[in-house]
């Protein structure tokens, strides 16, 4: 038996908002939350922008014994899973946790946020001493990618399954996928699932001589487009079957109704060019979801502003949808950065905060048609949509692509 699956409540902190209600004010005003990189000295890299938090007091959520031994990524995951579950109103001590668990997707885990903090890890060890100075001797797991979904489960006696997945871009939208799975087969009725990662030092070099970052501003889809730029994030959400959210009488935001994979199997970091890959994937989300391209309203893109992703990703949908498509296609991450492997999570928050609030999000600085990217972007500005149903995009390197159905949730 097939259980169904909603969505019952979504954590997230972002550069244009620090709670799904800011984080859907920021993408109906278009808002930019591109600025210069505080994090650490940007200054000799190639590219010195990013999306950062803003406006974030971590110490509002941690106590001071506690706070210094906990990696940002830490911070931000678990305090986008405090406000999931208090949105899903879901009511732990009466739940059986061992059946309740945890997939995260990520990249960089607890990487420190600039070469001061690896210095602090691992260069004591090459002095000769015992080990790294408090409270950077806690860090050495915390740098572990796994420690993410262990940081959830720990905090809250989670006991079910625990997984993170690391498939580059692709992976907080893989994560929920993978939780889905887990409801659907009747392993759990409840699943805590998302991505995080935070900016940091080293893939900002690394995009930089991959000369994949944007000179100035990313332009999605516009021909004047010259690469990404980077940002961070935290996603997390409360998962259930239909049967255990009517129960106890949740608020249901949206139905997870298909998710779907594939893999280019052609280069570690160019896509292929025919766009088969993520055409494959998006059609596995609607076979998932037991749907046709027709019934999709909107599809939020992956969108990453690099020459080659965004004339592949219009293929891909051509290919599925048809030539001359209508459907309304938009990316979010001029205006919040590419958070990596929480990108995948963070942006298909925005894809129910579409379906729920009305609203197609804008894609920014769309000031030069491309010939080649020749579909409804919506430009500029966000425009008023009454949606039934909505499709996600993440495509990660080394052609790992992921794509998810989510439907209106009429009880």
């Amino acid at each position: 038996m097939s259980h169904r699956v909603v969505v019952t409540g979504i954590g997230v902190l972002t550069p244009i908002g620090n709670n799904l209600k800011e984080f859907s004010d920021g993408l109906r005003s278009g808002r930019d939350g591109i600025a210069p990189v505080t994090h650490f000295d940007a200054s000799k890299h190639r590219c010195q922008s990013a999306g950062e938090l803003k406006n974030i007091d971590f110490s509002a959520h941690f106590n001071a014994e506690e706070l210094p031994y906990l990696s940002r990524g830490s911070r931000m995951i678990r305090v986008a899973a405090a406000q999931a579950l208090a949105a899903s109103g879901l009511d732990l001590s009466v739940e059986d946790r061992s059946r309740i668990g945890v997939v995260l997707g990520t990249n960089l885990g607890g990487m420190p946020a600039d070469k001061a903090g690896y210095a602090a890890l691992h260069y004591p060890y090459r002095r000769g001493r015992a080990k790294p100075e408090e409270p950077w001797r806690a860090r050495v797991l915390e740098s572990f990618i796994c420690a993410m979904s262990d940081q959830v489960a720990c905090q809250y006696g989670l006991g079910g399954l625990s997984l993170v997945m690391s498939t580059a871009c692709s992976a907080g939208l893989h994560a929920l996928g993978v939780a889905m799975d887990a409801i659907r087969s009747g392993q759990s009725e409840v699943m805590l699932a998302g991505g995080v990662d935070p900016l940091s030092e080293m893939p900002q070099a690394g995009f930089g001589v991959l000369r994949s970052l944007a000179s100035d501003k990313l332009r999605p889809f516009s021909k004047d487009r010259d690469g990404t730029l980077l940002g961070e994030s935290a996603s997390l959400w409360v998962l259930e079957s239909e049967a255990h959210a009517k129960r106890r009488g949740a608020r249901v935001l949206a139905e997870l109704a298909g998710y779907g994979g594939s893999t280019d199997a052609y280069h570690m970091t160019r896509p292929d060019e025919t766009g088969r890959g993520p055409a494959r994937a998006m059609q596995a989300a609607l076979t998932s979801a037991g749907m046709k391209p027709e019934q999709i309203g909107y599809i939020k893109a992956h969108g990453t502003g690099t020459p080659a992703n965004d004339v592949i990703e219009t293929r891909a949908i051509k290919q599925l949808f048809g030539e001359r498509t209508q459907v309304p296609v938009s990316s979010i991450k001029a205006m919040v950065g590419h958070s990596l492997g929480a990108s995948g999570a963070t942006e298909a928050a925005a894809a129910v905060v579409a379906l729920n609030d009305g609203f197609l999000p804008p894609t920014l600085h769309l000031d030069t048609p491309d010939p080649e990217c020749d579909l409804d972007y919506v430009p500029h500005r966000s425009r008023p949509a009454a949606l039934e149903a909505v499709l996600t995009n993440a495509f990660g390197f080394g052609g790992n692509n992921a794509a998810m159905v989510f439907r209106r949730w009429e009880g």
